[in-house]
């Protein structure tokens, strides 16, 4: 059964397209209206400015992503909660890759709001968790978690870009990529 769109979510929609096809500074709230099927009137209704948009689409998206990086992490080994979150951003990637270019493939810092701010502080806040439960635990290499963190989602960015990119990126380059990180992440 086909579920009816709502204006808001067709707005939502289009505006990803929109953004993630000419980034967010170089996007026009007509653009967005026309990609919806809408008055530009229509899109104010619902929201007030393009920088309201911009943050309703961000923090639907990386709330999406926030939820489904949220792992227990009692009981598990950090070689097991790496590979979680590895699985999580790649399984992310994949299936909604519109929505993870426009994430991580654009600067947001202009038009952020503290809503947006806090689930970007969140998302990195985990990684860091992670890494500093494997460091206490002697899992993991010293050095501050938020470096670490940004070298191992750097290694993961680059691979997403090369398969956005049409590069033909199989699973199991994806596992062997993740199996390479970890290495370099791991305490010898």
């Amino acid at each position: 059964m086909d579920r009816k769109v709502t204006t808001r979510e067709a707005l939502l929609e289009a505006a990803l397209s929109v953004f993630t096809e000419h980034t967010y500074a170089g996007s026009i709230v007509p653009m967005v209206a026309e990609r919806a099927g809408v008055a530009v009137g229509t899109m104010y209704r619902h929201f007030p400015s393009k920088q309201a948009l911009g943050n309703a689409v961000y923090q639907q998206w990386k709330g999406l992503l926030l939820d489904r990086l949220r792992v227990p992490a009692e009981g598990m080994s950090t070689r097991a909660e790496f590979a979680h979150v590895w699985a999580v951003l790649r399984d992310f990637a994949t299936e909604h890759p519109e929505a993870f270019a426009f994430l991580e493939y654009q600067q947001h810092a202009g038009y952020l709001d503290d809503d947006s701010e806090k689930l970007t502080d969140l998302t990195n806040r985990l990684g860091a968790e992670l890494v500093a439960r494997g460091q206490e635990r002697g899992e993991v290499r010293a050095g501050d978690p938020n470096l670490l963190v940004a070298l191992a989602y750097g290694a993961f960015i680059g691979l997403a870009k090369a398969a956005w990119s049409g590069l033909p990126v199989t699973a199991a380059e994806f596992d062997a990529a993740e199996a390479a990180v970890w290495d370099l992440l791991r305490r010898s």
